[in-house]
């Protein structure tokens, strides 16, 4: 049968309308409405670039992609022979402070002390004979039985052990006394100088050894042994597998039905037919344009909202930077 052309144009309008009605609620991103949200974005980890606090040669690396590390535990090291001499040589100058300051607040050995005492006591016999020997001799002089340079000898004589009696006594009361205060202190601030240094070089020599920082796993290499790497120079990169995150966008619209603690359906193209379990940890208070330079009134209802969705991943199945879709459960109720 024939059918005219107006009346088969009638025919395949309602046909194209509903076709492009289905290729839209297919394809349409996140929009406003009844049903669940559907989200799409990509898997992403807690991750760190783990780097040295000082500058080196890389010794050895200790790790490789894909294996699993501890918190505290080495990746890697630089080389350390000079730091170690530094740690030796500091340890050298606090004993020798130690010693110094222990034998200050210990005083003079009583030996010394003795010595002393002995030095006085001779000192003052040397004095008194030398002055006896003058007084004598300078009697002689007034009666002219000797010259005067025999007297003036004598005399000089006299001063000199006079001056080292002198001497012997007064060391003798510096010794009975002890060390001056001050002395004691300065000792004591020396030490204590050295020992702060000692442990600033320990802490470099730490420094060379680099740890994790949580448990995590390897997801890359960033140096080789021998290289030299500058500090804050990244040598592995380790990120949390399990679980993982989706980073997605919600438009204002649906904004209102998303609450904290709801699940949601995360599906990967890896594993058609697959869904894994997340649950919403966060939403940003902060909205953001799409695209960011649109303001206009017609266009402000494109305003979206950065959230997480945070997914057990205990086969290691969800990598970082797969693309991801989600549907967030709103009718259900928030996961405890």
């Amino acid at each position: 049968m024939n059918v005219p052309p107006r009346f088969r144009l009638l025919l395949i309008l309602p046909v194209l309308a509903l076709a492009a009605f289905l290729l839209w609620r297919h394809f349409a991103p996140a929009a406003a409405g009844p049903g669940n949200p559907r989200l799409s974005g990509n898997i992403e980890v807690t991750d760190a670039e783990v780097s040295f606090r000082i500058a080196g040669h890389v010794r050895e690396r200790l790790v490789k992609e894909g294996d699993r590390v501890g918190r505290g535990a080495v990746v890697a090291r630089l080389e350390s022979a000079d730091l170690e001499q530094e740690v030796a040589l500091r340890q050298a100058e606090v004993a020798v402070a130690r010693a110094t300051l222990a034998e200050l607040e210990a005083g003079y050995r009583a030996e010394e002390v003795a010595q002393a005492r002995a030095a006085v006591a001779q000192a003052r016999a040397e004095l008194t004979r030398a002055e006896a020997d003058w007084h004598r001799q300078r009697a002689l002089f007034a009666e002219g039985a000797v010259a005067a340079r025999e007297t003036e000898a004598l005399r000089a004589a006299f001063d000199i052990a006079r001056g080292r009696a002198e001497e012997a006594g007064q060391r003798l009361a510096l010794l009975e006394k002890g060390f001056r205060p001050e002395q004691v202190a300065q000792a004591r601030a020396r030490l204590q100088q050295a020992e702060a240094a000692m442990e600033l070089a320990r802490t470099r020599l730490g420094y060379a050894e680099l740890t994790a920082p949580f448990d995590a796993v390897v997801l890359a290499e960033n140096a080789e042994p021998g290289e030299f790497v500058a500090a804050g120079t990244p040598v592995v990169t380790i990120g949390v597998l399990d679980p993982v995150w989706l980073r997605a966008y919600i438009s204002e619209l649906d904004l209102g039905r998303v609450k904290l603690g709801q699940t949601a359906r995360v599906t990967i193209d890896t594993f058609p037919g697959k869904s894994y379990r997340g649950t919403v940890t966060f939403i940003a208070q902060d909205a953001e344009f799409t695209p960011k330079n649109v303001q206009t009134e017609k266009e402000r209802v494109k305003l979206v909202y950065r959230l997480k969705i945070t997914i057990p991943n205990p086969d290691r199945e969800l990598k970082p930077g797969m693309p991801a879709d989600a549907e967030i459960d709103v009718a259900g109720r928030p996961a405890s």
